[in-house]
């Protein structure tokens, strides 16, 4: 086998694809199908609970159709990360849907499923061992703040998928996973280069986002051969640019020229892009490097309490001239009403219009026209939540600042009731690097003939 072909039809499970691109894509015989189907992008909500990020009925929509085709060109279906965080909960959830469909319309293969949730009690185990090196929460992990957390899971390298192929496995529905590894597992099992397979799954599991017009919804197809890697859109109409993937080429990256993941750094220092034609671009020179130590991230996520908000608008330029000492006066009001330190209460303003996503690093300038301003608070009950943040707004309402004209009617509600219960509110609490002796030693896999 001088190349492979994969075929990615969407950037993400559940989000719909174009279809008839997808026919095309098909046309041109890739060797298997890969979709990423999960990712922390979402936040902590769906880690802490396990439950999908979209509604059941849009992956089973998706599913259907790759599965079929997959069976009718033989070739395997590759899916990771179901559905969202990868727990065992959200993974039994994915391959039952398979198995409807399968059942629905006639299908028969052998199945892998691989688990990625880690059981606290051996995770336990594991940090007494060795202390695991965070990536993102202060401090060590501890006992405590692992039974905090809701499921636990690990992101997989492209071992546990290589191991489901040798066992023949038709189709692959995996637990959390590292995205580039749904696509590389099987070009490097047959040989080809991990550096250029783990760079063209690095394209190919954000589909059409690689591309002219860019699009998450559109396929792309992936050819990765003995020197390099070649990729274009499955719609005839998109093309991509030595520009569009090189670019895509620094998603989601901390350094430009180094991609961590399972195992080992993808180098990209050395990383050529060739533009073939209209809508075709050659890639060369990505280089896997091994880690020393063979080492997975772990990813959970831990309950805060519960959160409320209220949403209103300001238009008001002489509120919007004095809303940071304004803010100000309402925190230190609500801290004196609740005792927001001492039990656990969070309250944070957000200034849509103004610095709500940058926060302080917002370059400044000249004062918006209006602002939409977002009261959230989080606390140990949905009552106490609804309530400092109801606290907060009325005190705002009626607020006295310099240069104040009316007592009433400086902020405007969008809807009634004011106070919006959201839920339960989580945080990352369990993202750390993890040593392992075997990469596929904490994945469970087992082997299912469904047969209809």
């Amino acid at each position: 086998m001088q190349e492979i072909t994969g075929l990615a039809p969407s950037g993400s499970l559940g989000s719909g694809f174009n279809i008839e691109a997808f026919k095309r894509g098909l046309s041109l015989g890739p060797h298997f199908i890969g979709q990423d189907a999960g990712s922390t992008d979402m936040g902590p909500y769906y880690h802490g609970t396990g439950r999908p990020f979209l509604p059941l009925a849009t992956y089973r929509h998706d599913l259907a159709i790759m599965l079929r085709a997959a069976r009718a060109a033989k070739i395997p279906l590759i899916i990771g990360s179901a559905l969202t965080s990868g727990c065992d909960e959200s993974l039994a959830t994915a391959t039952g849907i398979i198995r409807d469909i399968a059942r629905e319309h006639g299908l028969s293969f052998r199945m892998a499923v691989i688990g990625a949730e880690i059981g606290k009690p051996d995770l336990k185990h594991r940090m007494t061992a060795a202390p695991l090196e965070s990536i993102g929460p202060e401090g060590a992990l501890t006992p405590e703040v692992v039974d905090r957390c809701g499921p636990i899971v690990a992101q997989m390298g492209i071992e546990p998928f290589v191991k489901a192929i040798d066992a023949g496995a038709e189709v692959i529905i995996a637990g959390r996973a590292c995205d580039d590894t749904v696509f590389a597992a099987l070009p490097v099992l047959r040989g080809f280069d991990q550096g250029l397979a783990l760079h063209c799954g690095k394209i190919l599991e954000c589909a059409g986002l690689s591309a002219i017009p860019y699009d998450l919804g559109e396929p792309m197809l992936g050819t990765i051969g003995r020197d390099a890697f070649v990729v274009e859109p499955g719609n005839a109409a998109h093309r991509c640019t030595t520009v569009s993937v090189a670019g895509h080429s620094l998603y989601e990256r901390g350094d430009f020229e180094f991609q961590p993941g399972p195992g080992g750094v993808n180098d990209l220092s050395g990383t050529s892009f060739e533009q073939m034609d209209e809508r075709r671009v050659r890639v060369r020179g990505s280089r896997f490097v091994a880690d020393a130590v063979y080492k997975v991230k772990l990813e959970a996520a831990e309950q805060l309490g519960f959160r409320s908000i209220v949403m209103v608008g300001i238009r008001d330029p002489i509120m919007i001239r004095a809303l940071d000492p304004l803010l100000e006066e309402t925190r230190e009001r609500a801290e004196a009403r609740f005792g927001m330190r001492a039990e656990g209460i969070h309250l944070r303003f957000r200034a849509y219009g103004r610095d709500a996503v940058m926060g302080p690093l917002e370059p400044g300038g000249a004062l918006p026209r209006e602002i939409g301003l977002m009261i959230e608070a989080v606390a140990p009950t949905q009552e106490l939540a609804t309530g400092v943040a109801m606290y907060s707004r009325g005190h705002l309402q009626h607020a006295s600042y310099p240069g104040i004209l009316t007592t009433a009617g400086n902020m405007a509600y969008p809807f009634s009731p004011f106070g919006i219960p959201v839920g339960p509110a989580y945080r990352f609490a369990v993202y750390h690097l993890m040593p392992l002796e075997d990469p596929c030693e904490i994945f469970p896999m087992t082997i299912e003939e469904v047969r209809n």
